[in-house]
C-alpha cells in the first residue's frame, strides 16, 4: 500500500480523486496514510527536518505546495518566507 501511496503523491490528484480512481475506500486510503505517516517518523532526521523534493514539472499556477506527510497540501500563490513556513509547521 506505500508504494501506491507514492503513485498519489506522484499524480497531483486529491486523496478521494485517486481513490476513486483506483477503486479504493477513502478510509482505508486513510487507514495507509497514518501507517505511512508514522512510518515518515522514524527516517525524519533527529533534529525533526525531512527531506525536500522539488519538482518542477508539474504546472501550476502554486509558486509553491507542500505535501504533509498526512496528504494534507498547504498551497501558496506567492514567495513565503522560511520563518513563517517554520511557524505553521510548528502548530
Amino acid at each position: 500500500m506505500f508504494s501506491l501511496i507514492e503513485v498519489w503523491k506522484k499524480s497531483g490528484k486529491t486523496q478521494r480523486e485517486f481513490c476513486q480512481e483506483k477503486d479504493i475506500a477513502y478510509s482505508k486510503f486513510q487507514y495507509w496514510m497514518k501507517k505511512y505517516g508514522e512510518q515518515s517518523v522514524l527516517v525524519r532526521d533527529p533534529e525533526g527536518f525531512v527531506p525536500v523534493v522539488v519538482n518542477n514539472e508539474r504546472k501550476s499556477s502554486a509558486m509553491m505546495e507542500l505535501v504533509l506527510p498526512d496528504g494534507r497540501r498547504l498551497v501558496f500563490h506567492q514567495a513565503v518566507e522560511v520563518s513563517y513556513l517554520q511557524t505553521l509547521l510548528s502548530f
